[in-house]
């Protein structure tokens, strides 16, 4: 089964805390983006960033210390690899980005990051079908890496996306019937 992971986008450190608390007490784990704005209380539940600012080298070290382990990138090199032996390093795949761009720099990581959805900082949009495209790609050149969907993803096709070769979902603002729908199979 893929880990389904709720997504978290808030605004202040006290909606993050909330949004946790909303949370079912069976999920250890969740998915913050990090915007330019530092939002940041301290948490009891695991988790991982997306670095979805300029310069992720400048921040990647504070948020180790914070307890993440796992984070996404856009673009990896030499500052972000020093960290790899610390933490799980991901990298993002943005729909606008050519898929041969990105693969480029796949091999540098522990897992592959996809974003399904076209325009990415909220959420609420639907899946974007090239998802499916980018996943079997993933699969062809790097078949040791997970990958991890995120956006878009709802009750009618998390399974679809698990059938694909998702390991790993992140699910935003229908995270409570993905999830209801897991454990009612």
């Amino acid at each position: 089964m893929s880990e389904i992971i709720p997504a978290i986008l808030p605004k202040d450190a006290r909606e993050l805390l909330e949004s946790l608390g909303k949370l079912p007490t069976a999920i250890e784990y969740f998915h913050m983006d990090v915007l330019e704005k530092d939002i940041w209380a301290p948490v009891e539940k695991g988790f991982e960033v997306h670095l979805m600012v300029e310069k992720p080298e400048t921040i990647l070290n504070l948020w180790i210390e914070r307890g993440a382990r796992r984070i996404i990138v856009h673009k990896i090199g030499e500052e972000i690899l020093k960290y790899r032996r610390q933490i799980e390093i991901g990298l993002g795949f943005e729909l606008s980005v050519p898929t041969e761009e990105m693969l480029a720099m796949a091999s540098f990581a522990d897992f592959v990051h996809i974003i399904s959805i076209a325009e990415i900082g909220e959420q609420g949009h639907p899946l974007d079908l090239r998802v499916f495209d980018r996943i079997k790609t993933v699969q062809e050149k790097f078949p040791e890496l997970l990958i991890s969907v995120d956006g878009g993803i709802t009750e009618e096709n998390y399974e679809k996306l698990i059938s694909a070769g998702a390991d790993r979902l992140v699910v935003g603002s229908h995270f409570q019937e993905v999830w209801n729908s897991v454990q009612k199979n």
